[in-house]
């Protein structure tokens, strides 16, 4: 799907989902795929085309009970334009228009006036000092005036991204573009420093390992509730798995030192959450396949 749009006189930029919502979205519609595919192999495959000439009524609201699921989730994976929140770049503004449905409850257009005498435009890491998700729009005048307008999303800027929207906007407006990122200073100021987006590759790499990271619970809790061990082991199971999280949030915090805040707080969270889930997950395993 295009990320942009482009005429004479004004640029549009299709701000896209966050990787980890598409993610999601495909991983409930593999899950609806394959709970369906696993009907005629429950059933054999045999019977299941011999009942589809006797009760065919009834393979008609199967298909339409999961493939209505199927078709939403993909709708939701790869939404059309129209559904997108979106920046438009022209010689008098820049306009941040956020997606439909937050219009319709009553959320505004935001506009940043580029002035008489406007000098550059920032693309700005993150939507605060230095939180790595989301980016800045920054008009900047000779007069060092800054008029803002924050894009929060999951994401932040990769480097094809940042490729497109520096030629749209230098083109629209006429004026230069550079990437920055803003850092506390040791006066207690910001401090703006030249930034270089990673690539899609890179950005879908920290996808994944976020997403692993939630799946380990999970992950851990089925296989300890399909084993036929005791609940001391399970516990212990759940503690060592929580233990190796913890040590992987330690190295990466070390090597990331400007990410250190957050991979603390994932560790502080995961105190609780893991052993929620892990808990849930491995007692309706057990019950499931035990109890039978």
């Amino acid at each position: 799907m295009a990320s942009s749009a482009q005429t004479s006189e004004r640029f549009v930029y299709f701000i896209p989902i966050p990787s980890v919502s598409r993610v999601i979205a495909l991983t409930f519609a593999t899950v609806f795929l394959c709970g369906f595919l696993y009907i005629p192999f429950r059933v054999g495959v045999g019977r299941s085309v011999n009942s589809m000439g006797f009760d065919p009524s009834l393979w008609l609201l199967l298909i339409g009970m999961f493939t209505l699921p199927i078709a939403f989730f993909l709708l939701l994976a790869f939404p059309p334009r129209s559904w997108l929140a979106r920046l438009e770049f022209d010689r008098n503004c820049v306009r941040l228009v956020p997606k439909p449905f937050l219009r319709l409850i009553g959320e505004p257009t935001k506009e940043a006036a580029l002035g008489p005498h406007p000098q550059e435009i920032l693309l700005c890491r993150g939507t605060q000092d230095i939180a790595p998700f989301g980016f800045g729009v920054v008009v900047r005048s000779t007069d060092s005036h800054d008029r803002e307008l924050t894009v929060e999303t999951a994401n932040g800027l990769c480097l094809q991204e940042s490729e497109t929207l520096i030629r749209g906007i230098t083109a629209a407006t006429g004026l230069p573009v550079r990437l920055v990122k803003r850092e506390a200073a040791a006066d207690g100021g910001v401090k703006e420093l030249p930034w270089a987006p990673v690539g899609r590759f890179a950005r879908l790499g920290s996808v994944a390992a976020i997403l692993g990271f939630g799946a380990v619970p999970f992950i851990g809790g089925i296989a300890a509730g399909v084993s036929p061990v005791s609940g001391l082991t399970a516990v212990a199971v759940g503690v060592s798995l929580w233990l190796l999280q913890t040590l992987a949030v330690f190295l990466y915090a070390w090597r990331s030192h400007e990410k250190s805040r957050t991979a603390m707080l994932y560790w502080l969270t995961t105190a609780i959450t893991f052993a929620a889930l892990y808990s849930v997950v491995f007692l309706v395993t057990s019950t499931l396949i035990h109890d039978q």
